[in-house]
């Protein structure tokens, strides 16, 4: 197996791995016997379990920003962008979506400057990234006058629960979810349906 072959291995099962058994549950030793290679194979390509895991939280923030650039092109409403990059997060595979989770869950066991770094790159391609989206829709007039950051953090919180790859079987079809929740999250936010409420109480 040629070097970029094992390395993208040895990610793909540390994924795997690191969604089961948690960053301090999974060690250097028993993700070696799961790979078939040598530990000091291993850290050839890795030089600690930390490294391995930021490799993994990176390459899915790389893959996250992808689907958000695709979103971001297309001339349509911030809500509709929005729908994009959330049913392309939905259609990953579901240890791909628990990455999201563990980068806020498992993140307080890195060092503090790997999580410095990583909170500013998950900030970047992100966070940031939805932010600016809604921010744009505030600015069309599409959505109503609110604090973008704050909408930001509620909108990832409605998502989160759903990034359990325990909660697939509860959940039944995640379109379907991801629809009901995007569609609460925006009739909220949707400037037409205030105006109407507004207009309903006077």
């Amino acid at each position: 197996m040629a070097p970029s072959d094992t390395r993208q291995h040895i990610l793909e099962e540390a994924t795997r791995l690191f969604v089961a058994e948690g960053y301090v549950g999974l060690s250097m030793r028993r993700l070696a016997e799961q790979v078939g290679v040598s530990k000091a194979g291993l850290y050839y390509h890795f030089k600690d379990k930390e490294a391995l895991f930021l490799a993994i939280l990176t390459d899915n923030l790389l893959e996250i920003e992808k689907i958000i650039n695709q979103a971001r092109r297309q001339d349509v409403p911030a809500e509709a962008k929005i729908r994009r990059i959330f049913t392309g997060i939905f259609q990953r595979s579901p240890e791909q979506q628990a990455i999201i989770r563990l980068a806020s869950q498992e993140a307080g066991h890195l060092s503090p400057e790997a999580r410095k770094a990583f909170r500013q790159l998950y900030h970047q391609k992100f966070t940031a990234q939805i932010q600016v989206i809604l921010q744009e829709g505030i600015d069309a007039g599409e959505l109503r006058e609110m604090d973008a950051r704050h909408a930001t953090w509620i909108l990832l919180g409605m998502m989160y629960p759903y990034f359990y790859p325990s909660h697939r079987k509860e959940m039944g079809d995640p379109q379907v979810a991801l629809d009901l929740m995007l569609t609460i999250f925006f009739e909220g936010a949707n400037k037409q349906v205030r105006r109407s409420e507004e207009e309903r109480r006077t």
